[in-house]
């Protein structure tokens, strides 16, 4: 007879060893894996940061040159509103003057009625003109207007010496035309 040994006293020993190993190996991995997960996290971390500076310069420097631009165009809006009035002005300017030349050439053809017509509209239109200028050009453009009205009155009582004022004032205009 043959006589068997039992070996079960040495299995389980060994299966509760080879269970440590595949615990043991399992918890490696785990840790391999883990720290791998964490340099990557890391990586990925930094690359983000570095991401994220990157736009915030870039954003600051668009937001600089948007406040660059914006105040470019504002001073050109500005520089243009300024040139748009001036030629306003001297738009107007030029239509009183062509309205005193008429009031003188009606004189001359002893129109008196047309004459104090064409005064009168220089009159209004030099008040539109007073309405934009400023500063010396708005007393001199009131200062004109008042000559006009006395002119107005001179018309009557010596047409010749109305055309001589006359004369003075379109020249005057021309001066402030020419500022």
């Amino acid at each position: 007879m043959i006589v068997f040994k039992n070996p079960s006293g040495k299995i389980i020993p060994l299966l509760l060893v080879i269970l440590i190993l595949i615990i043991i190996a399992f918890g490696g991995g785990y840790y391999l894996s883990f720290t791998r997960f964490n340099q990557k996290f890391s990586q990925l971390n930094d690359r983000f940061n570095e991401f994220e500076s990157k736009y915030e310069m870039v954003l600051s420097s668009l937001r600089s040159e948007q406040m660059e631009t914006t105040a470019y165009i504002k001073e050109k809006e500005g520089k243009t509103q300024q040139e748009t009035n001036q030629l306003r002005l001297m738009s107007i300017l030029l239509k009183a003057k062509g309205e005193i030349i008429s009031s003188k050439i009606s004189l001359t053809r002893d129109e008196i009625k047309k004459s104090l017509e064409h005064l009168d509209s220089s009159i209004i239109v030099l008040r539109d003109a007073f309405d934009l200028a400023d500063g010396n050009i708005k007393e001199k453009i009131e200062e004109l207007r008042l000559k006009l009205a006395t002119v107005k009155g001179i018309i009557e009582v010596n047409p010749s010496k109305a055309q001589q004022e006359l004369d003075k004032l379109w020249r005057e205009i021309d001066t402030l035309i020419e500022k």
